[in-house]
């Protein structure tokens, strides 16, 4: 107990919201990891649609799953910063 009040035991301090803080590190990370999945996916593509594979190929559906999950985290963590 505080002089405020119960102690709840979560520390929501300001490092989150800092550009140098922790916080930012890992919105950071999390976008760069994102793009370099959305670039790997895009390389996948355009390597398997050169090779001639068609639309069910193992390299297409690679390369969209790879392109959704960077697309699908990039959406996420856009919608945990506000």
């Amino acid at each position: 107990m505080t002089a405020d009040g119960p102690k709840t035991g979560v520390y929501r301090g300001k490092s989150a919201r800092r550009p140098g803080g922790a916080g930012g590190v890992y919105r950071g990370s999390v976008r760069a990891l994102s793009l370099v999945f959305v670039g790997l996916g895009l390389v996948v593509l355009v390597r398997t649609l050169a090779a001639g594979g068609g639309p069910l190929s193992v390299g297409t559906l690679l390369g969209l799953v790879f392109v959704a999950v960077g697309v699908g985290r990039l959406w996420v963590a856009a919608r945990m910063s506000r």
